[in-house]
C-alpha cells in the first residue's frame, strides 16, 4: 500500500480544465543514426515497453479517495499494454517548425486520463529532413523537472545500439498494492487529518520568521508583490509552445567574465525578452516584474524519481533598461532567495502539501481561478532550468537533436518559460495562453537576441572588457 505523497498530491489536487497539471517536452530524433537503418514506429513503442517496464510507476494508476478526504494511492495495474498509451501521427505539409509547434499547441493542454497510468507518448513522423518528434507528457504528480531529465536519459543511450538496461539507473523507493478497502481508508485519512492542524501551526510560525527575517534584512521591498500585466489574468484551456536555442559556452563565458550565475543569464535573457514585448505593446510597468523559480531540494547525487522542490520569487529586473544593471539585480535578488529556501525556514509547496486535504486543495484552485484578475500576484510567470546530458543521446537508436521542454501554467500566469541544457545548447520551451500572449515566437526569438546584447555591454563595459 503506498499513499501519494503529501508534495505530488499538491499537482494533483490543484488540476483544472484551464491548468492541466502534466510537464514534458518535445524531442527532436534522427532516425538517420540508426545502425540497422530500421527505426519506425512499432520498433519504437517495443524500446519504451521495455525500458518503462523497469520502472514499475509507469504501470500504476490512482485510486481516489471519495471527496478528497485524503491522498490518493498507488495501485498496480497488471498486464499494462503500453502500446495503449504511445500514438501516432503525421505533421501537416511541409513539415516544418511552425507547423511541428502548431501540432505541439493542440496536442499539449489535452489533460491526461485519471483512470490509466499518468503519462503518454505521441510519435509524429513528417518533418522535413526525415526527422521525427516525439512528444510527451508525465503528471508532475509522478516527477519533477530533474527526475523527468532523469527518465530522458533511462529511455536513452550514449550509443545508437540501445544497451541492456540496469534497472538500478532509475531510482524508484515507492510501491503500490492492491486497491484499498474503504475501512483501511477512512482509518488512514482520520489518523492524517490530526496531523494537519500540528503541521499547519508550524508552517505558520515558519513563514512568520521568514517574513520578520525578509523585512530586516531586505527592507518593506523584499516583500513586494508584482505588477499585473496581460498575461496575469484567468486562463484558458488552449496553449501555444515556441522554442529556440543557443549555446551554453557563450551563456558559462558570461557568468565567468562577470562573477553570476548561469541561473542569472537566464533570467536576464528571459527577462529582456519579456521586457522586449511588453514594451511593444506600451504596457511596460515601471515596477519590476517578478519570476517564480523552482529550486531543487534534492541531495547531491539523487536521482530518485518524484517532486523535490521548492519556489522561490525572484526580482525580474524588467524595469532596468541596461542588460548589465539587470542581470546585476537579478544576481542579487537570485542569491538572497535561494538563501531563504535553504535556511530551511518555508517551503510553500510543502506548507500547502501538509495543510491541507486534497478536496480542500482542490476547492481553493476551482475558487482561485475565478479570482485570478483581482487576487494579489506574487511572481508574474515561472523560469526553470533543468539539466540533461552535457553528451549527445539516441533513443531507440535516433540521435535526439534538440529537446523542447514544456512545463505547466499556474493560476494568473500564462506564461511559463523552461530551459534544458543538453549536448552544449540551451534549449528554451516558451508556452503560454494564447489568450494572454498574442504571439509566443516573439518571446522565443528575441532571447538569443537578448544573449548578443548582454553580451555586447559585457564587452563595451571597461571593467569587463578583455
Amino acid at each position: 500500500m503506498q499513499q501519494l505523497p503529501s508534495v505530488d498530491t499538491v499537482f494533483l489536487s490543484m488540476e483544472t480544465p484551464e491548468t492541466p497539471g502534466h510537464i514534458g517536452g518535445l524531442t527532436i530524433l534522427d532516425p538517420s543514426t540508426h545502425p540497422e537503418d530500421a527505426f519506425d514506429f512499432d520498433r519504437f513503442v517495443e524500446f519504451v515497453a521495455e525500458r518503462l517496464a523497469l520502472c514499475p510507476r509507469f504501470s500504476w494508476t490512482l485510486q481516489q479517495v471519495p471527496l478528497g478526504f485524503d491522498r490518493p494511492y498507488w495501485v498496480e495495474t497488471p498486464d499494462l499494454d503500453f502500446g495503449q498509451h504511445i500514438h501516432r501521427l503525421a505533421v501537416p505539409s511541409p513539415g516544418g517548425q511552425r507547423e511541428l509547434a502548431d501540432l505541439a499547441s493542440l496536442l499539449y493542454p489535452q489533460p491526461l486520463d485519471r483512470s490509466r497510468p499518468l503519462w503518454e507518448m505521441t510519435f509524429i513522423e513528417g518533418l522535413q529532413g526525415g526527422r521525427v518528434a516525439l512528444l510527451w507528457k508525465v503528471h508532475h504528480c509522478l516527477i519533477d523537472g530533474a527526475s523527468g531529465a532523469g527518465l530522458i536519459e533511462f529511455l536513452s543511450d550514449l550509443e545508437p545500439t540501445p544497451a541492456k538496461c540496469n534497472p538500478a539507473q532509475l531510482e524508484d523507493l515507492s510501491q503500490a498494492g492492491t486497491p484499498v478497502g474503504a475501512l483501511r481508508m477512512l482509518a488512514n485519512g482520520a489518523l492524517n487529518a490530526m496531523q494537519r492542524p500540528g503541521a499547519a501551526v508550524k508552517h505558520l510560525a515558519a513563514a512568520g520568521r521568514g517574513v520578520i527575517e525578509q523585512i530586516r534584512t531586505e527592507g518593506l521591498s523584499g516583500t513586494s508583490m508584482a505588477p499585473r500585466v496581460s498575461f496575469n489574468g484567468a486562463l484558458g484551456t488552449r496553449r501555444s509552445i515556441a522554442w529556440s536555442r543557443l549555446s551554453l559556452e557563450r551563456v558559462k563565458q558570461l557568468k565567468r567574465e562577470l562573477g553570476v550565475t548561469v541561473n542569472d543569464v537566464v533570467l536576464a535573457l528571459t527577462s529582456d525578452a519579456v521586457r522586449r514585448y511588453l514594451a511593444e505593446r506600451g504596457e511596460l510597468p515601471e515596477d519590476s516584474l517578478y519570476a517564480a523559480v523552482p529550486v531543487s531540494i534534492r541531495a547531491e547525487g539523487d536521482k530518485s524519481i518524484g517532486n523535490q522542490i521548492s519556489e522561490v520569487s525572484v526580482e525580474w529586473a524588467t524595469n532596468r533598461e541596461d542588460p548589465l544593471e539587470r542581470l546585476f539585480a537579478i544576481h542579487e535578488s537570485s542569491t538572497a532567495a535561494k538563501a531563504r529556501v535553504h535556511s530551511g525556514k518555508l517551503n510553500l509547496v510543502e506548507a500547502i502539501a501538509e495543510s491541507l486535504p486534497p478536496g480542500m486543495l482542490s476547492l481553493l484552485s476551482h475558487v482561485g481561478a475565478s479570482l485570478a484578475e483581482s487576487s494579489p500576484l506574487p511572481s508574474n510567470a515561472v523560469v526553470s532550468n533543468v539539466q540533461l546530458s552535457p553528451h549527445p543521446l539516441y533513443v531507440a537508436g535516433a540521435k535526439m537533436e534538440g529537446m523542447v521542454p514544456m512545463s505547466l501554467l499556474a493560476p494568473t500566469q500564462g506564461l511559463n518559460i523552461t530551459v534544458l541544457t543538453y549536448n552544449g545548447e540551451m534549449h528554451f520551451g516558451v508556452i503560454a495562453d494564447p489568450d494572454l500572449v498574442d504571439n509566443v515566437w516573439t518571446i522565443a526569438d528575441a532571447i538569443p537576441k537578448a544573449l548578443g546584447e548582454l553580451e555586447a555591454a559585457a564587452e563595451a563595459d571597461p571593467r569587463f572588457a578583455g
